[in-house]
Parts: C-alpha cells; sequence; structure tokens
C-alpha cells in the first residue's frame, strides 16, 4: 500500500468489510508483513466456491455502497500492485 497511509487502508477495510458481510460476502483477514516488504499487505476470505462468490462479488458492485467502500480501499493500494490468487487446500 501507499506509504503514510496505513490507518486509513484499515479504516476502508474495515469499511469493506462491513459492506461485504451486509451482502453476505464473506469478511476478509487483513495481513501484514512483519520483516520484509514494506506496508504489503494480504487479504484472505473463505468461501464455499469460486462461482458462488464470484456471483455474489459481481452482485455485490452493483450496490453503490459496496462499491464505493471497495473504491475508497483501493485506493490506498500502489496502482498495479493488487493480485488475485485462488489457492484449495491440498489434502495430505
Amino acid at each position: 500500500m501507499k506509504l503514510g497511509e496505513f490507518e486509513d487502508f484499515l479504516a476502508a477495510a474495515s469499511a469493506f468489510n462491513a459492506e461485504a458481510a451486509a451482502l453476505g460476502l464473506p469478511r476478509f483477514q487483513v495481513w501484514v508483513s512483519v520483516f520484509g516488504d514494506l506496508n504489503e499487505v494480504w487479504a484472505e476470505a473463505d468461501f464455499t466456491s469460486l462461482d458462488e462468490h464470484w456471483s455474489r462479488f459481481r452482485a455485490a458492485h452493483q450496490q453503490q455502497a459496496f462499491r464505493s467502500a471497495f473504491e475508497a480501499m483501493c485506493s490506498h493500494l500502489v496502482p498495479g500492485s493488487a493480485h488475485d490468487q485462488v489457492m484449495e487446500p491440498l489434502d495430505l
């Protein structure tokens, strides 16, 4: 995220989570690096299936309050630094 905007990002991420939860999306857990790259954060959420999550996420973007919260949160990120990754656990 942009230097000097950590607290603002946390507030925006909290507001985003509130909007997401109100629309049936999972709350995102935000992680921050303790050592290594400065101001790097990760967010993770659990959901039943990718199709369900993607469908709800697209529908949520039709709601102005959600879209505004998402844009406010993303405004604190360095352009081009956000990445989406879908992971699944391995059964060992």
